[in-house]
């Protein structure tokens, strides 16, 4: 049985935008070392601190959530979610901003505080778009900069989030798009698409454009047309979401595909900032794929 948002469980395919996002955590915060910028880190579907990794959909969840950081170094089926990645960093942000809708996950993330009494961290409970929205338009210090993961659960960012964070022009935005795992799958093949999906879809494009893409007409011998999906619906959908992204932010990497079993496409991780430097770092770490690692961290000085 299909294991729904609130458990928190994750595929092993996850492990690839983890340490993707704290590779490049990593290198944006060496890049801002000797700078006068104060930097925070946005986390807009946060999750909780750790995840059991599944090897398939049938399993038994665990509830137990967070472990100990000792335990789970030597444990494989725990991986460090998100939060705890971007926390545990060498040189940390200036201030963290954990955002989920979920209670019980947002418990979880606030007890993070006791591991890590010194982060300036800031726990909302609530939807990530409208909190994500708010924060952007309170972003208007001239030495602050940003990171934002919007790693949604499903089709549930939306343009108007991402847009408000490029208007900013303080963000550089890690975006995992989920064009096979969920958007493509809303896209049904005979067009008849019930109203609440094509809501969705609407708000996760910012237009009715995804649409258009996605389907073709094909004339019978009678001359009306019926509409069927194109084969290439996702790839055209993928397109349609990079220039969009192109529309709002100066620098757009290119997506990095996460494959899941049997290497079928899920979703892909895409950055997009108006910070031309980041970029070449963005597309060397996405660029590696699976193969991505977490740089060492230097050992402390005595």
């Amino acid at each position: 049985m299909k294991k729904s948002h609130s458990e928190n469980t994750v595929g092993f395919w996850a492990k690839q935008k983890l340490d993707a996002l704290e590779s490049y955590l990593i290198a944006y915060q060496n890049v801002m070392l000797n700078t006068r910028f104060r930097t925070v880190f946005v986390d807009a579907f946060a999750g909780a601190g750790t995840y059991r990794v599944r090897s398939n959909d049938d399993f038994d969840w665990d509830d137990g959530l967070l472990i100990d950081q000792d335990d789970l170094e030597g444990q494989e089926e725990y991986i460090k979610g998100s939060p705890l990645r971007a926390l545990g960093l060498e040189r940390p942000f200036r201030s963290y901003v954990f955002i989920d809708a979920d209670p019980v996950r947002t418990s979880l993330l606030t007890k993070l505080r006791d591991r890590y009494p010194d982060a300036r961290m800031t726990t909302i409970e609530g939807d990530a778009n409208t909190e994500v929205q708010k924060l952007a338009s309170r972003f208007q210090a001239w030495d602050l900069r940003g990171v934002a993961f919007l790693d949604p659960y499903g089709a549930h960012l939306h343009w108007e989030t991402v847009r408000a964070l490029a208007a900013t022009g303080k963000f550089d935005v890690i975006i995992n798009c989920p064009i096979h795992m969920a958007i493509n799958r809303l896209v049904k093949r005979d067009g008849e698409i019930p109203q609440n999906w094509k809501e969705q879809l609407d708000a996760f494009f910012g237009t009715r454009e995804w649409y258009d893409v996605s389907y073709d007409t094909r004339d019978d011998l009678f001359g009306a047309g019926d509409q069927f999906k194109r084969a290439d619906a996702a790839e055209r959908q993928l397109s349609l979401y990079i220039d969009r992204l192109k529309g709002v932010f100066e620098c757009v990497s290119k997506p990095s595909l996460v494959k899941g079993p049997n290497g079928l496409p899920l979703y892909y991780l895409i950055w997009a900032s108006g910070n031309r430097r980041g970029l070449k770092i963005a597309e060397h770490i996405l660029g590696l794929g699976d193969q991505v690692k977490v740089p060492q961290k230097r050992p402390k000085s005595r």
